[in-house]
């Protein structure tokens, strides 16, 4: 609207112009009162701001309908016919312009076709007969009609987008604040509660004597994954057939309690349901694996973008092996590799005795099944 406004103290100010140095006026006196009653009009929709309703919108229409057929009306005759400037110049296609930005495309359109329909007015008062015209004049009349529908059409549709970036904007605003504060308090919780619970637990197993205690140590266990399910939670649920990886992983690592597994992501990772369903079955194997095999106490679980790809990576601390002999390893690995094969991605292991193992699934995102 206020591009719509600025457009509108440009028209005015060439219609003053015009005025002054055509010399084509034949009527100075309505064309004074036109210019008056153009400035206070335009005055008072700045300064006063005016919210535009249908009957303000209605009242602009008018104004640029009279500007039209006033021009042929006050100009020399047949001026419209020839290649002089226009007297009321873009005026009234700010009058369209308003109507687009209020009422959308359809606003727009029906606003640029009644002011297009103005322009048999304005020719007949300026003393042209319409049934004189030849056919150049008369598609040049129409062009100008046009012209003024496809105006109040653009403004409208370029108004719907700006709304939708605006509300697409806020959003995105919104749930970046979220997770923020949901970051926030996931840290809180990380760095206070949950290493104040895994403390307690640890106390209270090695002095368990009882059923008494050792429930109470399970209780204390379950606190511990509904806080971390809470601080992993999604900010936004996820779109029908697309699920949150990173939420399918963290429900998996919670059901490993023999070995902590530490879930770290750069994000929630939306993906196909079939691709998330490989991803955590692929993934399933390799802890369980960690779990038979390994004697590790810990594993990280990383899941990272890499250009158009994900990677998946999961690495212990256990006793390794040597990858070019051993053979459950070699049964693993063509188990993990069938699956990520399926999606168009790659696998690679690193493993050593004594060093722990380390098994990166690179997954392209565009190769999902839905």
């Amino acid at each position: 609207m206020l591009l719509a406004l600025a457009l509108r103290w440009l028209a005015f100010g060439w219609m003053l112009i015009v005025a002054l140095v055509s010399g084509q006026i034949q009527r100075p006196v309505e064309a004074s009162v036109a210019l008056l009653a153009t400035g206070c009009w335009t005055a008072w929709l700045t300064l006063a701001a005016v919210r535009r309703t249908r009957l303000v919108l209605a009242m602009d229409v008018a104004v640029a309908i009279a500007l039209t057929v006033l021009y042929g009306y006050v100009f020399s005759p047949h001026a419209m016919l020839t290649n002089h400037p226009s007297f009321m110049g873009a005026y009234p296609a700010a009058a369209v312009a308003a109507c687009g930005v209020v009422y959308r495309v359809r606003g727009g359109c029906a606003a640029g076709l009644i002011l297009g329909l103005s322009l048999p007015f304005a020719y007949a008062a300026n003393e042209i007969a319409l049934d004189e015209l030849s056919f150049l004049q008369v598609m040049t009349m129409i062009g100008s009609g046009l012209s003024y529908v496809l105006l109040g059409g653009t403004i409208g549709a370029a108004a719907r987008q700006l709304d939708a970036l605006h509300e697409r904007a806020t959003r995105d605003g919104e749930r970046a604040a979220r997770m923020a504060e949901r970051q926030r308090i996931a840290a809180q919780i990380h760095d206070d509660v949950l290493q104040q619970l895994g403390r307690l637990r640890g106390s209270i197993r090695e002095m368990s004597a009882g059923p008494v205690l050792d429930a109470v140590a399970e209780g204390i266990a379950r606190q511990e994954s509904a806080l971390r399910g809470l601080g992993s939670a999604e900010p936004d649920p996820p779109p029908p057939g697309v699920v949150s990886l990173r939420s399918h992983l963290a429900q998996l690592a919670q059901r490993y309690t023999g070995v902590p597994v530490r879930l770290v992501t750069a994000g929630p990772f939306p993906l196909p349901t079939g691709m998330a369903t490989e991803i955590v079955a692929a993934v399933a194997e390799l802890l369980t694996n960690v779990v038979k095999h390994a004697q590790a106490n810990q594993v990280w679980l990383t899941v990272l973008p890499d250009g158009g790809d994900i990677t998946v990576t999961v690495r212990d601390n256990g006793v390794g092996f040597r990858t070019d002999q051993d053979t459950d390893g070699l049964g693993l690995r063509l188990s993990v590799r069938a699956r990520v094969h399926r999606m168009a991605g790659s696998v690679r292991i690193r493993s050593s005795p004594g060093h722990g193992t380390e098994v990166q699934l690179r997954v392209p995102k565009g190769n999902g099944h839905a």
